[in-house]
């Protein structure tokens, strides 16, 4: 009891901190529930929307950076180590779950043959529609547009449409000699 008690005055505590520093570019309801090992960061002029009722599990790290933004619909579930990086738009829809060490990524790095990596970015927006279930290990890259009530497999790389009411599964053969 004295446990929860505790974990509720963190958490109010933390978002009522950001909302002071970040002001309305911090939109969380105050009652989530957000374990106190999981990290929002707001940096530049980024923003992040929560909606009501979601959860965040412990090891989550959620990043938006420049001007991008993070929009998440209500009733949502993350589990462990789940991690977004938001330099766009990320939208991701109500009543969704999200399995453990999902990465969900709105850029990439410039490549070249001639000079290599560059730490400048490419970006384009995420969209993941309501009701989706995205299991354990899925890694969703920029671009991407989940439609409503799909379901991705664990182990999926997403980077393009998947329409409304998919069940997307990655086929790997596994060999035994």
């Amino acid at each position: 009891m004295i446990r929860a008690l505790f974990l509720i005055f963190y958490n109010v505590w933390r978002i009522a901190l950001n909302k002071l520093v970040h002001w309305n570019r911090f939109d969380v309801h105050w009652m989530q529930r957000v374990s106190p090992l999981c990290a929002l960061k707001v940096f530049q002029r980024g923003m992040i929307r929560v909606g009501r009722n979601c959860e965040f599990a412990a090891y989550c790290d959620f990043e938006v950076h420049g001007k991008g933004v993070l929009e998440i619909g209500e009733g949502t579930y993350f589990n462990r180590y789940c991690m977004i990086s938001a330099h766009e738009h990320v939208t991701i829809g109500k009543h969704c779950m999200f399995g453990p060490g999902v990465k969900i990524f709105d850029n990439n790095h410039k490549y070249s043959a001639e000079t290599g990596v560059d730490s400048a970015l490419t970006t384009a927006p995420i969209l993941i529609g309501d009701n989706c279930w995205i299991a354990s290990d899925v890694i969703i890259l920029k671009g991407a547009c989940i439609g409503k009530n799909c379901v991705i497999g664990a182990g999926c790389i997403i980077r393009r449409e998947v329409p409304d009411g998919s069940v997307v599964t990655n086929k790997q053969e596994l060999g035994i000699k």
